[in-house]
């Protein structure tokens, strides 16, 4: 076990000591956490893949509020199992507006988007730009600016998904109102993050995540009954696709991450999101027969490399 040192009052510097593990050890950790890594881009990307399963028996909203209240519900049971307490108040407020925000504007609008023919490549594409677009956000709000090199990967990568987008506009017009409800998910995810950092920082996972859930299952009821009078025909395709997307992506999706989070931070781990949109066009070429033209994937190449650039410059600063 080695000690570290930081400084003291009289020059001296001790930290807690940090454990020295053997190298079999180190290598089982590094291998599971590569697995991680593996896993959570691969659960990520199946999200859109079940979600357009689902949407062959159920419409956009139905869907994602029985996603989110299923998950929702049995994150509520677990949180309960374990004693732990449901948030009042304040916090109850804010988690709930997080929740509609990055889990029921932005998944509704991407079903909305897939609904009307939106490959599922683009869609994991344009949703892909959130934590630059949550970032550019965050400028105002919380008093953070962006680097030259992050602008530069920024308009890069906007050049792509432009690039990508002109290609599917081109197919008509339910493709076009598709392309607007996957930037207004955009917009929900990102301002949902910036609500999230400022308000929601010291949020428990598991009774956190379960408010969330019930709060965007809440907002989806409203149009999945007004305007699509809760339209789902109950099946075995179905029932796989709704139980892959609650449990699997909303649940083990979510697990992953936070695991990551907390060994690596957020800079690491959201840079694996930048491969979502290729291994999600993979699967849906794979599971769903769609095939992406000469100007989508270029445009997918080059928002994936811009949105890396971004990302591996130096991070945002703090104004004050």
């Amino acid at each position: 076990m080695r000690v570290n040192r930081t400084a003291t009052s009289d020059g001296t510097r001790l930290e807690p000591p940090t454990p020295n593990f053997a190298p079999s050890e180190k290598a089982a950790r590094s291998g599971w956490d590569g697995v991680a890594r593996v896993a959570l881009v691969v659960v990520w990307s199946s999200g859109f893949i079940s979600g357009k399963l689902g949407l062959r028996h159920s419409s956009p909203y139905t869907f994602a509020c029985l996603r989110f209240a299923l998950a929702g519900g049995v994150l509520l049971a677990l949180a309960l199992i374990f004693r732990q307490k449901l948030p009042r108040g304040r916090h109850l407020g804010h988690l709930s507006v997080a929740g509609v925000l990055v889990q029921g504007v932005q998944f509704s609008s991407i079903y909305v988007a897939m609904d009307r023919g939106v490959p599922s490549g683009l869609a994991a594409l344009v949703i892909a730009l959130y934590p630059l677009v949550a970032s550019l956000v965050a400028i105002p709000v919380l008093d953070e600016r962006v680097t030259r090199g992050q602008y530069f990967g920024l308009f890069l990568g906007l050049g792509g998904v432009v690039l990508a987008v002109s290609e599917s506009l081109a197919l008509g017009g339910g493709h076009l109102v598709g392309i607007a409800f996957l930037f207004l998910g955009l917009l929900g995810i990102s301002l949902g993050t910036v609500h999230q950092r400022r308000f929601c920082a010291s949020m428990e996972p598991v009774m956190g995540n379960a408010v969330q859930l019930l709060a965007a299952a809440i907002a989806a009821l409203v149009p999945a009954f007004l305007v699509e009078d809760l339209d789902v025909t109950f099946g075995a395709g179905y029932w796989t696709a709704l139980l892959w997307a609650a449990l699997v992506n909303s649940i083990v999706g979510v697990g992953l991450l936070y695991g990551l989070l907390r060994r690596h931070g957020t800079s690491q781990v959201s840079s694996l999101f930048y491969l979502v949109p290729m291994v999600t066009a993979g699967l849906a070429a794979l599971m769903l027969g769609q095939h992406l033209g000469p100007l989508t994937l270029g445009g997918l190449l080059l928002a994936t490399a811009g949105t890396l650039l971004a990302n591996r410059v130096r991070g945002f600063r703090r104004t004050r």
